[in-house]
């Protein structure tokens, strides 16, 4: 009978806590809230409750009690309430910023093999933000996000072999990680694979196959990719000679910041005399590959 009892009320509680679930799904807040209270100690439970009570959803907003619940949940295990206390206190959203705990609850995510939280904890490593700076553990952690399908850290561990860091430079493996990333439509694996066939970085040269990353990955933003594909259309170099596309992509480049295309523009218009600099000269500059900023799409 007592048998009887207990899975009775086991039964009673996976109903309400799939009741109190689909109603949080459905966004009927309200009822979610009065249902998700009445799932003690439940992780999950804690954790919706915490993302009302931040965001304002069926109750009042209270970001320190969101913030009280998430770590209830995360103490308990669930890994979504940890990487969102990672990005809470790294951000400092609705906390005080604090790298320290960013990344204990970063590394807490990455542990469970949350992709995003191993990739920002190779990051954290890497360049010591809220943890002593490991270069050996930073690879580690880049390749268990690249293991898992992560093409921001296929694109960093291509960087790292690329430039040394920590490592013997490898230009065959920084082609590797570059290539896997570049076939996920990384924009900036494309452009420094392109670089590493224009420059024959370990590779034959291969101006055409340059030419074609950098249209790739210029398609989608990325100012650097521009400026070197706007450089090729002005020499006609991998590609046919082409004044008019070689001022559209230094403009697009120029247009986000990008210091070199804007020399580089303003050259390719004094040279076809489209305005006057005096004595002024502009050269046709490119960037310097050797950096790691990895820009968005």
């Amino acid at each position: 009978m007592k048998k009887i009892l207990i899975f009775l009320l086991m039964l009673i509680s996976v109903f309400a806590s799939q009741d109190a679930f689909t109603a949080y799904k459905n966004g009927e807040y309200k009822t979610a809230f009065i249902e998700l209270q009445k799932l003690d100690n439940n992780m999950q439970a804690l954790y919706l409750l915490g993302n009302m009570y931040y965001s304002g959803k069926g109750v009042q907003k209270d970001k320190t009690e969101a913030i009280d619940l998430w770590t209830k949940s995360a103490n308990m295990g669930f890994i979504r309430a940890q990487y969102k206390l990672g990005n809470v206190y790294y951000q400092g959203k609705g906390a005080k910023k604090d790298d320290n705990k960013a990344f204990y609850w970063y590394e807490k995510a990455a542990q469970q093999g949350v992709v995003k939280a191993q990739f920002v904890v190779g990051g954290m490593c890497e360049t010591g933000k809220g943890v002593k700076k490991d270069s050996e553990k930073a690879l580690s952690w880049y390749e268990k996000a690249a293991a898992n399908g992560s093409k921001e850290a296929e694109f960093f561990l291509g960087v790292i072999y690329q430039e040394g860091k920590g490592v013997d430079v490898n230009y065959d493996k920084a082609r590797y990680w570059y290539e896997k990333a570049a076939e996920q439509k990384d924009a900036a694996a494309q452009a420094y694979l392109g670089i590493m066939y224009e420059e024959a970085l370990g590779i034959k040269k291969d101006m055409k196959k340059a030419a074609d990353l950098y249209k790739k990955s210029a398609k989608q933003g990325f100012s650097k990719a521009q400026h070197r594909l706007g450089l090729l259309y002005y020499y006609g170099i991998g590609v046919e000679e082409d004044v008019d596309k070689a001022i559209y992509w230094n403009k697009q480049a120029a247009a986000q910041g990008d210091v070199f295309a804007q020399s580089s523009l303003g050259a390719i218009y004094c040279k076809l005399g489209l305005h006057k600099h005096g004595k002024d000269e502009h050269s046709d500059e490119k960037h310097d590959h050797k950096d790691d900023e990895h820009q968005a799409k």
